[in-house]
């Protein structure tokens, strides 16, 4: 078949494709002005006005893995120093809810967890836009299924490892710190040597109001004056759906749910530190007895944390909050909101799985090598960590610190024997020196 161009002589073609370039030369100058029209436009948008619309306060429910960030509260440098509340702050302006956090917004938070601790039942709470118009004259604030969709709304602009799981309406005088009743932590760890039982005869001493001022990392700044703190309940339980048997001895998993009206500054992970003593049978049970008389222990001895790996924030609980999930969580949806945060973290611990059975399989791999022993017989890995005792022949004593963490003593000392830091009241004293040496340091130099 022919070409339409097969009669043309060289000059009409080259003419030809000349008129075409001319032609494709301003369809491509037309499309670029038509999208500088409409960047200009979007820049000449009005800024969008809070103004018009009502507010009310709310009451947040914030899940987070809390891994990547350094504690939860804020340090006001969130390039530097990022932390969940950060990304949280900016979600919310984002999403055109609050334009500053400032005194207007009354926010306040449920607690303060620390870094690489993680969180499924943070709550906090502020004043955000509502979907109402200030020129609406209904009185009242919307019902929740008119409201806007705040849970799903944040979550499209939060970083992968944080999630608001649910919105509450709360009255105007609600805060998430003092109206809070009790809050839950759990804390993982591979069993190994330690005695479960020994480490359940532990929990009952710390059961009860007790002063928890050696359990606890003191800040004199905060002039804190009473070290007194109710624990509800503390049990240890196996961790459920998690099958282990066949990685190796001691690599079966257990949780300790701690439950208490409030707590003290890295408080549980210095319980577990000592509750991991006991139950390696370094230290009796009752050394959580002593630590907890303060006319016979009056100052924390030294002894280290444990991980914050292993500890999440797992619930808080309020009187009388109604949780929305979506928007429309009465109504059914063949897809929910609530589906899209399940499939989110579903890939996340699919994720996790996937890496946790490659190092199983590394774990038993390795087990099976083979040690000389010091009679020339020959024993497994395996065989050997299912021997392995918290003191050796000569001396020297593993400590578990959580997630896998150990630290090695040549010689162990009993906790109550060692080294006793500064009591609060001469912490207090020695701050307030400090305090007044800076201040008079300032007004010389000015």
């Amino acid at each position: 078949m022919e070409s339409k161009y097969s009669g043309y002589t060289r000059e009409q073609l080259l003419e030809r494709i000349a008129d075409l370039e001319g032609q494709l030369n301003k369809t491509e100058t037309d499309d670029s002005e038509l999208k500088h029209k409409k960047t200009k436009k979007r820049d000449k948008q009005r800024p969008f006005d809070m103004s018009k619309y009502t507010k009310r306060k709310i009451a947040l429910r914030v899940a987070y893995i809390g891994w990547n960030y350094i504690g939860f509260a804020s340090q006001q440098d969130p390039e530097r120093v990022p932390t969940i509340e950060d990304m949280l702050f900016k979600a919310l302006k984002e999403c055109r809810l609050i334009e500053q956090i400032d005194d207007s917004v009354d926010y306040t938070r449920c607690g303060r967890t620390d870094k690489g601790v993680s969180g499924l039942g943070q709550v906090i709470a502020l004043w955000v836009r509502s979907k109402k118009l200030a020129s609406d004259p209904s009185p009242g604030l919307l019902p929740p299924e008119e409201e806007l969709a705040y849970a799903e709304t944040i979550n499209r602009v939060l970083p992968d490892d944080i999630r608001v799981l649910a919105w509450a309406p709360v009255p105007d005088d609600f805060s998430a710190r003092y109206h809070c009743t009790s809050r839950t932590y759990k804390y993982f760890f591979s069993r190994g040597s330690m005695d479960i039982n020994r480490m359940r005869q532990a929990c009952q001493y710390f059961e009860g109001e007790h002063d928890f001022r050696n359990f606890c990392k003191m800040d004199p700044s905060k002039n804190i004056v009473s070290y007194s703190r109710l624990i509800l309940s503390m049990k240890i339980n196996p961790v459920q759906h998690t099958d282990t048997k066949s990685v190796g001895h001691g690599t079966d998993f257990y949780e300790v749910e701690l439950k208490g009206t409030a707590f003290l500054w890295h408080q549980v992970r210095y319980m577990m530190s000592v509750l991991f003593l006991v139950g390696q049978g370094l230290e009796p049970p009752e050394t959580i007895r002593d630590l907890l008389d303060i006319e016979k222990v009056p100052s924390k001895p030294d002894f280290p944390m444990a991980s914050d790996l292993p500890l999440v924030l797992y619930d808080c609980e309020f009187k009388d909050l109604e949780w929305h999930y979506a928007l429309k969580d009465t109504v059914y949806e063949t897809f929910p909101p609530t589906m899209r945060t399940y499939l989110h973290f579903n890939e996340a611990w699919n994720m996790q799985m996937i890496r946790t059975l490659t190092y199983q399989y590394y774990l038993t791999r390795i087990g099976s090598f083979p040690a000389v022993m010091s009679d020339k017989s020959i024993k497994t890995i395996a065989d050997l960590m299912s021997e392995r005792k918290p003191k050796r022949a000569d001396g020297t004593v593993v400590v578990p610190l959580g997630a896998g963490k150990e630290t090695r003593m040549t010689k162990y000392k009993p906790v109550l024997e060692r080294p006793r830091c500064d009591t609060d009241e001469t912490k207090k004293e020695k701050y307030q020196i400090r305090k007044k040496r800076k201040l008079d340091t300032q007004e010389e130099m000015i």
